[in-house]
């Protein structure tokens, strides 16, 4: 069971993002579809009691300390089942910001940008909470880093971000 909801997960994040990528289409457009597919399908997980996620996926500096490198990246894909609020405002924040700066910046930039943010927040959150069970997970770091470069780009632009109840 476990490989099947593992596999579904991969599926549901990376699915969107290969398309994008073949198709030249919007990479913070199909970023966005990514953690929404992910989150949908690790409710559906957690729905079954599999403690995989936390126990493999999250971001714990102890685990990263002993060796669990992987994390740095898949917790940035994972989000808290109990806070369906927090995957809402990094997809609103990749979504608002990220598809503009990536217009301006190029697929490859604003990637790297995105991956960037994504690993010094989880860099950290290691080196600020050694040996930490504490995990950390969600793309707020990744969130953080576009809304950095777009800052450091343009930073007397405006980002038009709609009321949203």
């Amino acid at each position: 069971m476990e490989e099947f909801f593992l596999a579904l997960w991969a599926v549901a994040i990376l699915g969107p993002l290969v398309w994008a990528w073949k198709e030249k289409a919007s990479l913070a457009m199909a970023m966005t579809l990514s953690l929404l597919f992910g989150y949908i399908v690790q409710l559906i997980w957690n729905w079954t009691g599999n403690a995989y996620l936390i126990v493999h996926l999250f971001m714990v500096p102890a685990n990263v300390e002993s060796g669990a490198i992987h994390t740095l990246i898949t917790s940035g894909f994972i989000h808290s089942p109990w806070d369906p609020l927090h995957v809402l405002g990094n997809i609103i924040i990749i979504a608002l910001v990220g598809i503009p700066l990536e217009e301006r910046l190029g697929r490859k930039r604003w990637l790297a940008s995105y991956f960037i943010g994504l690993l010094g927040g989880s860099i950290a959150w290691t080196l600020a909470n050694p040996g930490s069970f504490t995990p950390a997970l969600g793309a707020s770091g990744a969130a953080f880093g576009i809304l950095g470069a777009y800052l450091a780009g343009w930073p007397k632009d405006e980002v038009y971000f709609p009321f949203i109840i």
